[in-house]
């Protein structure tokens, strides 16, 4: 399925999810304007990876997603490009690899991880990958007893609009 179309019923899904809370809490489920192709340019050299083509077009239809999973939120080229880049993700980053955990999946001890969505306790995060040589998935998502490996942005759009869709892989230890 597109982006474009898994994104109209992510966010759907997420305002009905949002509006049926009684009483209304939590993030609110928000697009913003869409990045510009000079941003997502400067986003890949700030991620020191090229962007994976899923995750390009999706900021090129909208720059970050609040709400898009419980309490997670995608981050866009307005949460790097700034003079304070999203701090939550790279402390989260920091402990992932203090606590050797992308080692103990199976990933490379010096694989560049580059964090794209976050939860709001920082316990929870998604991080694009980029080893071909290791594996053909792209996409990391990990915390709270999680380890599940999408091959590409749209993949891990459609296991939030329906769990049952796709099925990631786990540890490729």
């Amino acid at each position: 399925m597109e982006v474009q179309n898994l994104l109209i019923e992510l966010a759907t899904q997420r305002i009905r999810e949002y509006l049926s809370e009684s009483p209304v809490f939590g993030l609110v489920p928000r697009l913003y304007p869409p990045a510009t192709d000079q941003q997502i340019t400067e986003l890949s050299s700030f991620a020191g990876q090229e962007l994976e083509q899923r995750y390009r077009e999706f900021l090129s239809l909208t720059d970050g997603m609040d709400s898009f999973f419980p309490d997670m939120r995608i981050l866009g080229c307005r949460d790097w490009l700034q003079e304070n880049p999203e701090t939550v993700s790279l402390q989260f980053l920091q402990i992932l690899r203090e606590s050797g955990t992308p080692v103990d999946v199976g990933l490379p001890e010096d694989i560049e991880l580059f964090p794209v969505a976050i939860d709001s306790d920082g316990a929870k995060g998604i991080f694009m990958l980029q080893a071909p040589s290791v594996l053909t998935e792209r996409f990391w998502w990990v915390g709270e007893g999680d380890s599940m490996f999408f091959g590409d942005f749209s993949d891990v759009l459609a296991y939030t609009v329906d769990i049952d869709s796709y099925s990631p892989r786990g540890s490729i230890a």
